[in-house]
């Protein structure tokens, strides 16, 4: 099977996989069936790009380094302000802390394999009996 068949394929029975999940009980089912399957339709892969994954700066761990470089009276203190900022303290708050975030973002700029669409799917041609299955 060539790789945009499996593509297909594979889209196709996860969305179908999500719809039948109601249909399971609770307890082992055991599966012993042949199916015969004809998959048509488009795979489109775009291509490869970068793009910054905010997520992978670790915010949390600047604010650890930085509240490790505190005493106890000034961490009290620094939380007790972030629960209780005034509106006009937090705007020029945001503005630093920004900073400081555009610095560690910089750094998450990451490859990644373009995306894949894909249109059409699978139809059981032959099952066993009692297996209706048929994705569009």
């Amino acid at each position: 099977m060539n790789a945009a068949t499996l593509t297909l394929l594979a889209k196709s029975v996860a969305d179908l996989s999500k719809d039948a999940r109601d249909d399971l009980t609770v307890g082992k089912h055991n599966v012993d069936e042949t199916v015969t399957l004809h998959v048509s339709g488009l795979v489109t892969v775009g291509e490869d790009y970068e793009q910054r994954i905010v997520l992978k700066a670790d915010p949390w761990t600047l604010l650890q380094a930085a509240l490790s470089h505190l005493n106890g009276v000034t961490v009290d203190s620094l939380v007790r302000e972030a629960l209780t900022a005034d509106p006009k303290l937090v705007k020029s708050i945001k503005e630093s802390a920004q900073e400081a975030m555009d610095a560690l973002n910089a750094t998450t700029l990451t490859a990644c394999k373009g995306k894949v669409t894909v249109k059409g799917g699978a139809e059981v041609v032959e099952s066993n009996p009692g297996l209706t299955l048929k994705v569009a």
